[in-house]
């Protein structure tokens, strides 16, 4: 006869625990595996706002218009000079000169001078001097150059600089809306209406003086310096009334730089170092290095820029 065993009821008690903490655990696994999906997907969809980089630039020289020459209205106008005629100068016909014939001079033929044959001077052969073959000189293989090509949008001798430097603001601000799109980001370029909620980058090239104080910089002026300083700021569209800089009360005249500026420090700021020319690859390098700081930036507070 077949008998089941007999369950303890501690054992089957035991069982249900075991099978409710496991359940409950895989859950919460499923919900922390989730949450950073909910985050990337609410800073992707965070507005951003890319506005042109400021550079200013020396005043083109002006040339002034030829002054026209003024003349008294109602003056009388000089009547040319009439100048007289001159009379032709009558001159008497040449009397021809006679001349007597030439008497022809005859002369004698002229006698054949004889030159005896010259007589050939034998040589005995020479012995051909066997001459080494000189050995080919290795030379090095010259090493290619590696000169960085200029950037198109900036090197234009003949264009003023107030064009160059659109020209290098134009390429920054499209190759960095370029790699925030690549990213997933949706950015636009700031056209002066700006939403109520987002990121707004802007930025400012600068330069430091002799006495190390940070001035504006000034496309096409006398700076010694060989590079440009670039401040970029990360601003919060819901206070929209905050500053990147501000000029210093007390300035010191220097045609070589402008003024003398200094930086919020409320602000997310990043400080990069390029070239006065640079190249294309600079500039998409500092571009990446802007949307990795902005990434960080709203991954670790993207509550912030989303309300």
């Amino acid at each position: 006869m077949f008998f089941s065993p007999a369950r303890h009821p501690n054992l089957t008690w035991a069982t249900r625990i075991f099978f409710f903490f496991a359940l409950t655990s895989n859950f919460g696994i499923f919900l922390c595996f989730a949450h950073p999906q909910a985050t990337e997907s609410a800073v992707a969809s965070i507005p951003i706002l890319v506005s042109d980089f400021e550079l200013f630039s020396v005043p083109a020289s002006a040339t002034p218009p030829p002054t026209p020459v003024s003349t008294h209205p109602g003056a009388p106008i000089a009547a040319p000079s009439a100048t007289a005629i001159a009379a032709p100068i009558a001159t008497p016909p040449a009397t021809p000169i006679s001349t007597s014939p030439v008497a022809l001079i005859s002369t004698p033929p002229a006698t054949p001078i004889i030159t005896p044959s010259a007589t050939p001077i034998s040589t005995s052969p020479s012995t051909p001097i066997a001459t080494p073959s000189a050995a080919p000189i290795a030379t090095p293989a010259a090493a290619p150059s590696k000169q960085k090509p200029p950037l198109p949008l900036v090197s234009g001798d003949s264009d003023s600089p107030s064009l160059q430097a659109r020209r290098l603001t134009d390429f920054f601000t499209a190759t960095l809306l370029q790699i925030l799109e690549k990213k997933g980001y949706s950015a636009t370029r700031a056209s002066g209406q700006n939403p109520s909620k987002g990121v707004m980058i802007r930025g400012v090239f600068a330069e430091a003086d002799a006495k190390n104080r940070i001035r504006r910089a000034l496309w096409g002026g006398t700076s010694p310096n060989s590079r440009f300083l670039l401040y970029v700021g990360i601003f919060n569209l819901a206070r929209p009334d905050q500053p990147l800089y501000q000029l210093v009360p007390e300035q010191s005249g220097d045609s070589k730089y402008g003024p003398v500026i200094t930086f919020n420090n409320y602000i997310p700021l990043a400080k990069y170092e390029l070239d006065k020319n640079p190249s294309e690859e600079d500039v998409r390098k500092i571009c990446a290095q802007i949307t990795a700081s902005l990434s960080a930036l709203l991954t670790a507070n993207a509550n912030a820029f989303s309300e």
